[in-house]
């Protein structure tokens, strides 16, 4: 597999922090960033590496001179991360990944090779769910995972609280860039201002969700933060998850079940004993509408979690985490009032778990009682629809 690393930035919001280097060198715990970077691909099967080098590169050169199947290109004017990819043509596979040199997105890449292995002549974005869509833009997909648009952070309509935002990972079919290889002359082109917009009209471009760590060095703030998030996460263990749903799988489905009044399925027990027994995280995934319908308030709703949590315990079985969704459309309280990819079906929770567990998407199941809302929209997640035996 072939990495195409975008390293020639300025890292001119970082200069005040971080002087005299290429900004994917910035050191964390004294560490060049793009070490990291490299050290996940390696691990994931990357062989080829192609660096897109500007700016001091001859730091990224010698810091990476030794590294198998590494090639160098510096732009000699700025040409843009189109141009810097267009420029590189001679050296670019059938197919290959493009991954911004100053972001850390520590994904699953095989699921982004399975999913677009039919998709002919096309672009794969990577795209992470975020609560903060009003830094970065928002990419819509449809329910096929095509791109329906990209929307600039300044464009964003003002009931929107979430979505999926680029994830600074393509996977790039070079037939698709056919027409802008022929006609490079060496010009500025932005591969997301200007190419894509085309393969967008086009249809040749796709996005599919992803989680894992996420953090993007450009600004001092999440920098710093980068300097422990990064070296911990690298060395956290990888492993599946159980998904499971609350109410009608772990416990019987009332209406607006909450507080410690509440009956336990004691054959969903024994399912989750299973997996945590065969070393999955456990993560329960719940929506909670009865917030937004005032049904219940936060306090009633974590008693409940609470409680059960107390009686998984006393099983011998730890939840790993508990995300939970108090939105709804239709909710009369007005904060909580929106449509969001956090509800189920839509994936945003166990997006959201990913970033906090170095989780193994690709072995992982989730289970629930109900086929309309516990068929995660995700197409590389195992999806159960169980008929519990309420008591």
């Amino acid at each position: 597999m072939q990495a195409v690393i975008l390293a020639g930035g300025f890292g001119t919001r970082l200069s005040h922090v971080v002087k005299d280097v290429p900004k994917p060198m910035a050191p964390i715990k004294n560490v060049p960033f793009l070490e990291y970077i490299i050290k996940t691909l390696k691990q994931q099967g990357f062989d080829r590496f192609v660096f897109l080098t500007g700016y001091k590169s001859e730091i990224i050169e010698n810091h990476f001179k030794n590294l198998e199947n590494a090639i160098f290109i510096k732009e000699e004017k700025a040409l843009g991360t189109g141009g810097a990819i267009l420029n590189a043509c001679d050296k670019l596979q059938d197919e290959f990944f493009v991954i911004n040199g100053d972001t850390f997105f520590d994904i699953d890449y095989s699921l982004i090779t399975d999913f677009a292995k039919n998709k002919d002549n096309s672009c794969t974005i990577a795209l992470r769910y975020s609560n903060n869509v009003y830094r970065y833009g928002l990419v819509e997909i449809d329910q096929n995972y095509k791109i329906n648009s990209f929307i600039e952070k300044g464009n964003l309509p003002e009931n929107k609280i979430d979505g999926f935002i680029n994830g600074g990972i393509y996977y790039i079919k070079k037939s698709c860039l056919k027409s802008y290889f022929v006609d490079f002359k060496g010009d500025f082109i932005s591969l997301e201002n200007d190419i894509f917009p085309t393969l967008l009209k086009e249809n040749k471009m796709f996005g599919l969700p992803l989680g894992g760590c996420f953090i993007d060095i450009g600004v001092p703030d999440d920098y710093y933060r980068a300097q422990n998030l990064i070296p911990e996460w690298i060395e956290k263990e990888n492993k599946p998850a159980l998904f499971i749903d609350k109410d009608g799988t772990i416990i019987e489905n009332t209406e607006y079940p909450h507080g410690k009044n509440f009956q336990i399925i004691n054959s969903t027990v024994e399912i989750v004993k299973k997996y945590y027994e065969l070393g999955y995280r456990i993560v329960m995934i719940t929506n909670q509408a009865g917030i937004a319908k005032n049904k219940f308030n936060f306090e009633q709703m974590q008693e409940g979690l609470e409680g059960i949590k107390e009686y998984y315990k006393n099983q011998g079985i730890i939840f790993d985490d508990i995300e939970y969704c108090p939105y709804h459309k239709d909710g009369v309280i007005k904060e909580y009032s929106y449509d969001t990819l956090l509800r189920k079906p839509n994936p945003g929770m166990i997006l959201k778990a990913c970033e906090k567990l170095k989780i193994d998407l690709k072995n992982s199941i989730m289970i629930g009682d109900n086929s309309a809302i516990d068929n995660i929209k995700l197409p590389y997640l195992k999806c159960k629809i169980i008929k519990v035996e309420e008591k």
